[in-house]
This record gives C-alpha cells, sequence and structure tokens, in this order.
C-alpha cells in the first residue's frame, strides 16, 4: 500500500553539524520513492530558504513555515497569510517593550534589529537577515517572529495570547518564537497534502525534532521523533530514531521497509 512520508528539514534530514543531508537519508529517501511512496517535506523554512533542499529531494509538495504556504514544485497551491493589521500591532506592542520582531516574505528573513536576540537564532537555521523591517510591510506574511528570552515567557506570553488570539505562536530556539496564523501547522499543511493526493493519515509517517513538530507527529498514523528531539516531541512520538548524525533516519526507513515486508510475507 502506498505510504506518505513527511520529513521536516533542521536535525531531522539536515545535519547541523556537518550542514548537510548525510548520505544515507538521501539514499532512504530515493528507497521509498523506488517503493512508490509519497515524500513531502514539512518545514517552518519559508520557501526560498528551504528551496535548495527542496531541489535536493524532489518532493511532491513542500510544506513551508509551519503549514502557511503549500508548494507542489514550485507552484503555490494552498496558503494561509497572516492579517497584516493584526501583526503591525503586535509588533508595535514588541517595540513598545522593548523588544524586536521579524518576518520572511518567503525568500529574505527582515528582522527589526541586528543584535544577539535575533542574530543567535537566525544563525542558528542558517538564515542571513536585512534590519529593515518596520511595524508594517508591503508584502504578504505568512510568518512573523518574535525575539525574547524564554525567561519572560511566563510574564509576556499571557498578555500576547490575550491581546491576540488570532496567532498562534510557537517557540524554536531560547530567544525567538514563530507567529503564525491560528490553527495553521505542520499536521494542517499534511491533511491538505493528504486529501489533495487522495491519501489518509493512518497510513502517513511524519519525522521531526522540534517543538513545531507536535501536531504533525500526533496527527499521523506514526510519529517518529528524531534522537536528537526536544523531549517534549519524544513524549508524544510513535517510535524514537537514533540521532540525524548518527544516520537516524536511515536506519529507521530501513526498519520499517524491513517490518512492512515481513508483514506481507507472513499474510
Amino acid at each position: 500500500m502506498k505510504k506518505a512520508f513527511f520529513f521536516d528539514i533542521d536535525n531531522t534530514l539536515l545535519d547541523h553539524q556537518t550542514k548537510q543531508i548525510p548520505p544515507s537519508a538521501l539514499q532512504a529517501i530515493d528507497a521509498l520513492k523506488a517503493d512508490g511512496h509519497m515524500v513531502v517535506i514539512a518545514t517552518g523554512r519559508a520557501y526560498g530558504h528551504a528551496v535548495e533542499f527542496i531541489d535536493l529531494i524532489q518532493p511532491a509538495y513542500a510544506i513551508t513555515q509551519n503549514g502557511a504556504r503549500i508548494m507542489r514544485g514550485d507552484i503555490e497551491v494552498d496558503k494561509h497569510p497572516l492579517p497584516g493589521a493584526s501583526l503591525a500591532k503586535l509588533f508595535q506592542l514588541l517595540e513598545s517593550k522593548g523588544f524586536y520582531y521579524g518576518a520572511t516574505d518567503g525568500y529574505a528573513a527582515h528582522v527589526s534589529a541586528m543584535v544577539d536576540e535575533v542574530l543567535l537564532p537566525m544563525e542558528s537555521v542558517d538564515l542571513s537577515s536585512q534590519a529593515d523591517l518596520k511595524t508594517t510591510q508591503p508584502f504578504e506574511i505568512f510568518q512573523g517572529w518574535m525575539f525574547f528570552h524564554e525567561q519572560h515567557d511566563a510574564t509576556l506570553m499571557p498578555e500576547l495570547v490575550s491581546a491576540f488570539p488570532e496567532f498562534d505562536y510557537i517557540r524554536w530556539h531560547t530567544t525567538a518564537l514563530d507567529v503564525l496564523p491560528k490553527g495553521v501547522n505542520k499536521m494542517t499543511g499534511c491533511a491538505w497534502v493528504l486529501a489533495d493526493a487522495g491519501m489518509h493519515a493512518a497510513h502517513a509517517y511524519a519525522f521531526g525534532d522540534g517543538l513545531n513538530d507536535i501536531e504533525m507527529l500526533q496527527g499521523v498514523g506514526t510519529g517518529i521523533a528524531m534522537g536528537n528531539a526536544h523531549p517534549r516531541l519524544k513524549a508524544v512520538a510513535d517510535r524514537v530514531a537514533e540521532a540525524i548524525h548518527h544516520d537516524g533516519l536511515a536506519k529507521m526507513v530501513a526498519q520499517l521497509r524491513q517490518e512492512w515486508l515481513g508483514l506481507a510475507y507472513a499474510a
């Protein structure tokens, strides 16, 4: 039976120690395709920031910006932009409190200042930034960022959630959070792709490592956390692979393929 495989990029496919996708992972993906399965990228990155890896993997679809924008090849097939007026007010509030913010137009990262709280998380995903973002922007925004240390979460986040319930917030670095359209996440992107492909979540597998992968791993038939994943993701995963730098993705795919052969043989 044809199955769907959803792969996060950073620290799932992409080894941040080597800045490359391990050859073993590429071979595993080629094997899945050869078996007739559907391979999909599901990343928090914008399309322009992920296109190098999308071109390398050649997935059937690319779910980008945590589900806010879905691509089939270089064609946009689904999108959920952030409400611009509300986002401008959120940025104004952050600015009044002395915090920083940013957004992407799908290709470049635009931030309010070039300071450590901004640069460290951006550099952790190899994303160069331009300090040219104002509280309002002429381009369509699918993903915003807020930059403040997690020590402020207990006092600041309740205020933001109350004032701006139209957004969801996901922390992905000690000084950075994503701002996303309410109710949009990687799993909503997976659901759209599965419906478009005429497939069911029960026959889908998802690999991830971060907090933005929680809904996806919980929503598919089999959620697989990498060995280097956040503890909260491991807690909700059906299975845990070895870390990416130990060829964890390739080993798990090989194990799954052996299990399928065993089940088919037993039947």
